[in-house]
């Protein structure tokens, strides 16, 4: 069996895991990173900031779309568009953003391995990983640091502490050949209770799916959601996947940093977790440079913890049941709210924290009754 000694190792391949190891390969850091399919295209809107690509520097030929506008369908179907062309989202194909953010981490000078992690084990002096290749062969790597980047259904993070991320299931599909040039959120208890359900512009299409608690309920929540938005003919067959659903949970111990989807690290309300994958990895990796594994935690809630209490207290409030969604809807047709709304999601204003939330939201629905 080979064995393998390097200082820090990143188990997947996604954003989180691929931006972490080339961050730590350009500041000459030895880096392994270890993705079991390099094919594997996730199921995801494929949405993150336009602003992502110059603060990262990646290509932005990966760019297939624009989206500069949101429409927002309350469950009485009452319809508001809101101008978000301050701050543009882009649309990825996942499977050729992986890849190239991998392919990135390899230019800068990380160790790519194709490989299955089997087993991880905490050491006095850092982590031990079996790691089984294709062929059968298996691998141990020996190393001071490890980023568990394995997204929503983390094997590492389930056998070193015991859970999951915290996710929520969806129910999706991809029509080829449609068109949408907003990203669309609808709300409503018989379509997805307490979440939306979503049409989005793909990277050959669009994709079109819900979020809900009760998976025994997914397709009647579809079925009703084609029926209001509409949408006829021939349908592929939906699918069922995770996605975290963020509430706070261990970022970091025993020499593993925990990143992306495999920390739940995605925004409430609306979901988004590419940016704030690739945000973590950096950071991690930051914190691997500095040998002061502390700081990542320290510094990803400075940066997002109240933005993040912000969203999800807005989440709870809001999406509770159809009379408060009707009256988000509402609230967003007042442009001061809309501008607020938007400047607090895109990071340019700094949000509050939750009683002063409560309290402002109490002052709105009384201005704007």
């Amino acid at each position: 069996m080979d064995t393998i000694k390097i200082k820090t190792v990143v188990i997947g391949g996604g954003p989180s895991g691929a931006n972490a190891a080339r961050f730590l390969a350009g500041e000459k850091e030895e880096v392994l990173l270890i993705e079991k399919d390099l094919t594997f295209d996730k199921p995801c809107g494929g949405g993150l900031f336009l602003r992502a690509f110059d603060e990262f520097d990646i290509p932005k030929n990966l760019i297939k779309r624009v989206v500069n506008s949101i429409d927002i369908v309350s469950p009485k179907l009452d319809k508001v568009s809101v101008d978000i062309s301050n701050y543009p989202l882009a649309i990825v194909h996942r499977q050729e953003f992986d890849k190239t953010l991998r392919e990135l981490a390899v230019e800068s000078g990380a160790q790519l391995l194709k490989a299955k992690v089997v087993n991880i084990s905490t050491k006095a002096n850092g982590v031990e990983i079996l790691a089984r290749q294709g062929d059968g062969s298996e691998i141990t790597i020996s190393a001071k640091y490890a980023i568990v980047a394995d997204g929503v259904n983390s094997s590492a993070r389930r056998q070193l502490l015991g859970e999951h991320p915290n996710r929520v299931l969806t129910y999706y599909a991809n029509l080829e050949g449609e068109e949408s040039s907003s990203c669309q959120f609808w709300f409503g208890d018989d379509i997805s209770p307490k979440h939306y359900a979503w049409i989005f512009p793909h990277h050959n299409g669009i994709n079109i799916g819900l979020v809900a608690n009760d998976k025994h309920k997914m397709k009647e929540f579809y079925s009703n959601f084609l029926k209001k938005a509409k949408i006829e003919g021939s349908m592929p067959k939906a699918k069922g996947y995770f996605i975290p659903h963020w509430k706070r949970m261990t970022l970091y111990r025993d020499n593993l940093f925990y990143v992306g989807d495999s920390a739940s690290l995605v925004l409430p309300f609306t979901y988004e977790g590419i940016y704030y994958a690739l945000k973590s990895g950096q950071l991690a990796a930051k914190a691997i440079i500095k040998d002061d594994p502390l700081l990542y935690e320290k510094s990803w809630n400075n940066l997002y913890l109240t933005k993040f209490k912000f969203l999800r207290t807005l989440q709870t409030i809001f999406l509770r049941d159809n009379w408060w969604a009707n009256r988000l809807v509402k609230l967003y047709q007042h442009p001061k709210f809309q501008k607020s709304v938007i400047e607090y999601w895109s990071g340019s204003k700094k949000p509050e924290g939750v009683f002063k939330t409560l309290c402002k939201v109490v002052k709105v629905l009384v201005k704007y009754r």
